[in-house]
């Protein structure tokens, strides 16, 4: 018999991906299916006292797993998960009184001495106990073996590879085997878990399998690797492999129906999988959520995001700190400048004209009759942000998105740029970033921030075309296909209610009038 075994953990990582809103018979039909593939171990989700509700694998109880618990599923398979401080031990029954016979605990280094006292406590309570260090990469070798030296005196059931920032190639996991498989004791098991960010995941679980002969090794993996960012090990194809390479008995036809039935919706709405930021972040051995939230901004350049990324504090690189990388964001951009010589350009170009903003929206060209027929009889002053359009004539280009200014070329009419934008050219003018920032997730949308300028000088009105909104379906956000991002289809929802409030602000001092269709709830479309 191999002593190699799977740990599926779907239900519980899987669920970064759509808040562990999985559903009741959702749930129970993944772990059904998980049974039937023969997987060795399932985590059935968190144990947490955050608030949550029957849909989510997020539990406050013991008593909340069991509904989600198909009968026929042997209890000692069953694993759920605890974060150190998130979970008194108070509220852990002893293990006969329990649904599930496992618990994995997770803690970072700093929590060391007081989780390992949590861990002797749920190993009195007769759990079949996992412990997992997170972020393994940042023990010392020193460090480590005191965490060993710890375990083996707890001594559980398994101790846990946790490469939580998918950063450990090859020579780094072998070099933390080693060390670990030389001073732990023999009979406690060793599980790997890693994160897809560099996609190394598969590899090096197949080298893990190659070296470890003499103890129990237990594979993580998410079936089709389920997980935010890059996301973790496909259950389908190191059970696969494993059957292959290992005699495993490993049926993967109802891991391929969970894919098929439950994970495919979820993976339409809100996808996961390698991309160049993730892959930044494992580099500089950051959270993957920094990378996201530079991601999102939709507004900078790759070589942009590795640099900052560079420029966060290594004692912060491990845990997610939002008001961190958005200050960081915000201070490469805090180089004040004098604009008061583009305000009164403006003022003076602006006053008593008829606006007209172009925003890249595919309605420019759905709706190009009602804009034709606007222009026709108004001679309105047009303004495009962030693009040139190429059916119109414009008289003034408006940018504040770096990413998007590299790309643009062949601009006649004049430029006026904020000043976050590097490598301005001489004939631009240009605003003070901060001075037009509103206090939303969406600080510095170009939209919001001309019409804060348009309200500064005393603009009264003015009329949008192309401001849309966000539509799940990518190809319909934008007037050309080189604009579409990637941009999370989960977070469209969010932008378009943020809009809308930010603009309904607005529309208080200014009058802005909508002539063609757009998801943002504000003033119905000019017929």
């Amino acid at each position: 018999m191999s002593n190699i075994k799977v740990l599926d953990c779907t239900l519980r990582d899987g669920g970064y991906i759509n808040e562990w809103n999985f559903g009741l018979e959702k749930s129970r039909h993944i772990l059904t299916l998980l049974n039937k593939s023969n997987i060795d171990y399932i985590e059935t989700g968190f144990l947490t006292e955050e608030a949550t509700s029957d849909s989510k694998t997020l539990f406050n109880s013991f008593d909340d797993i069991r509904k989600f618990v198909p009968f026929d599923i042997a209890k000692e398979k069953l694993f759920g998960m605890i974060t150190f401080g998130k979970f008194p031990i108070e509220k852990v029954p002893d293990v006969d009184r329990a649904i599930i016979k496992g618990i994995r605990l997770i803690f970072k280094k700093n929590q060391k001495d007081k989780a390992m006292v949590y861990c002797k406590k749920l190993k009195a309570k007769g759990y079949k106990l996992f412990i997992n260090p997170t972020f393994i990469d940042q023990f010392s070798d020193e460090e480590i073996i005191d965490v060993i030296k710890d375990i083996n005196d707890i001594h559980p059931y398994g101790m846990s590879i946790v490469d939580s920032m998918g950063v450990l190639k090859e020579s780094d996991l072998l070099r933390l085997y080693y060390l670990i498989d030389h001073n732990l004791d023999k009979d406690i098991a060793l599980c790997f878990h890693s994160h897809n960010n560099l996609q190394l995941s598969f590899s090096n679980a197949q080298c893990l399998m190659k070296v470890c002969k003499d103890r129990e090794l237990i594979i993580d993996s998410t079936v089709f690797g389920m997980g935010r960012g890059a996301g973790n090990l496909c259950t389908e194809l190191i059970t696969q492999y494993i059957n292959d390479n290992y005699n495993g008995n490993y049926d993967i036809i109802p891991i391929l129906k969970i894919v098929d039935e439950q994970i495919n919706p979820i993976f339409a709405k809100t996808p996961w999988g390698y991309s160049v930021p993730y892959y930044l972040a494992a580099t500089n051995h950051c959270h993957p959520n920094y990378a996201k939230y530079l991601v999102d901004k939709q507004t900078v350049p790759v070589e942009f995001i590795n640099n900052l990324l560079k420029s966060i504090p290594d004692n912060k690189k491990s845990i997610y700190d939002v008001n961190l990388i958005k200050q960081l964001y915000l201070d490469k951009f805090s180089n004040v400048v004098d604009d008061s010589r583009t305000v009164e350009y403006m003022k003076n170009l602006l006053t008593g004209k008829k606006i007209l903003i172009l925003a890249p929206g595919k309605s420019l060209k759905e709706e190009k009759q009602k804009v034709d027929n606007f222009i026709e009889h108004e001679n309105p002053f047009i303004i495009s942000l962030n693009f040139i359009p190429e059916q119109y004539k414009e008289n003034l280009v408006f940018v504040t998105n770096m990413k998007r200014f590299t790309s643009l070329s062949n601009y006649m009419a004049p430029l006026v740029v904020s000043s976050n934008i590097e490598d301005i050219p001489p004939q631009a003018l240009v605003l003070n970033y901060s001075s037009y920032l509103n206090d939303s997730k969406m600080f510095d949308n170009v939209a919001l921030m001309l019409l804060n300028l348009f309200i500064k000088i005393g603009i009264k009105s003015v009329t949008i075309a192309g401001l849309d909104g966000f539509s799940p379906v990518a190809t319909e956000n934008y007037v050309s296909d080189d604009m579409i991002n990637n941009a999370k289809v989960s977070e469209f929802d969010e932008r378009n209610d943020i809009m809308s409030e930010e603009i309904s602000k607005l529309s208080e001092k200014i009058d802005i009038n909508f002539i063609t269709s757009t998801l943002y709830k504000v003033k119905q479309p000019i017929v």
